[in-house]
């Protein structure tokens, strides 16, 4: 994923200064999960993003991938810091700015690639990486919370979801307001898209359906893709939507036509084709 190329954009950018106060938040929803439930939470920071913030920013399409929050695979037992080397465990890890390049270092070290390279196929078709060298530089954010948890997100019960989710939610909204995306793939449970809060201009609507699986044969229900344009930071943002399975967009292969790639390249000209209809209306979807 990683080419070693410099980065883009700058490490003071004004775009840096406004993240700021949101990585202070992330880690205070961090220390409440750790005052709240110590045994469930992994790893010693939150993940409010992973990427390179200063490339993604200066990037033509701003391209986004959301999941629901870190996998404890993020923090190995053996080795917490295996994938963020700039981060050292005490203080200094909460200002900003060494914060911010760690997070935007991942993608240089030692990500998680067999989980992150499932939504890399569906970018590559949207002319975007998570590493250099592409059109586009995308960012991966998620939804539920910053927060890892040992057990994953499925294994907690309800009221520990729904406490990460209290502060977790309202970040990632805040999150997005400066990232300021222009299509945002979104690959869970379909009982996360209504924890979506910003104004819908479109609606939900199946732009494509598999009707195969992976080995070619006929899917008894087809794979829906969705879309749905939101308002953004005052935008219109091009939401695509497909469930998910182990890995993001599982069901559709990488290995038979590619058709996680199809699923990014339909995303791609889904927004270059309506980015200039699908206006911000002021009275609401």
């Amino acid at each position: 994923m990683a080419s070693g190329l410099p980065r883009k954009g700058g490490r003071d950018s004004e775009s840096r200064r406004r993240l700021n106060p949101v990585i202070e938040q992330a880690w205070l929803a961090f220390d409440r999960a750790k005052d709240a439930f110590p045994d469930r939470v992994v790893g010693i920071a939150p993940i409010l993003f992973f990427g390179d913030f200063d490339s993604y920013m200066a990037s033509a399409v701003r391209v986004l991938t959301v999941a629901k929050n870190p996998s404890d695979q993020e923090f190995p037992q053996d080795d917490p810091l295996h994938r963020f080397p700039r981060f050292t465990g005490n203080g200094n890890d909460r200002k900003p700015r060494r914060y911010t390049d760690a997070m935007s270092d991942y993608f240089r070290e030692a990500p998680y690639a067999s989980w992150f390279g499932d939504f890399e196929h569906v970018l590559e078709g949207a002319g975007a990486s998570y590493g250099d060298g592409a059109q586009s530089t995308a960012l991966h954010t998620d939804i539920c919370s910053p927060v890892a948890t040992h057990p994953t997100w499925t294994g907690l019960d309800r009221s520990e979801r729904r406490e990460l989710q209290e502060y977790g939610v309202p970040l990632w909204h805040r999150l997005l307001t400066i990232l300021n995306p222009h299509v945002v793939l979104l690959s869970f449970r379909r009982e996360h898209l209504s924890s979506i809060e910003f104004t819908s201009l479109t609606g939900w609507r199946t732009i494509r359906r598999f009707k195969r699986t992976r080995d070619g044969k006929s899917r008894s229900v087809p794979y829906r893709l969705c879309a749905n344009w939101y308002e953004v930071a005052g935008d219109p943002s091009l939401f695509l939507f497909g469930q998910g399975a182990q890995k993001p967009f599982g069901p559709l292969s990488h290995k038979r036509n590619n058709l996680k790639r199809k699923a990014g390249e339909i995303a791609l000209a889904r927004y270059r084709k309506g980015a200039g209809t699908a206006r911000p209306s002021r009275s609401g979807p």
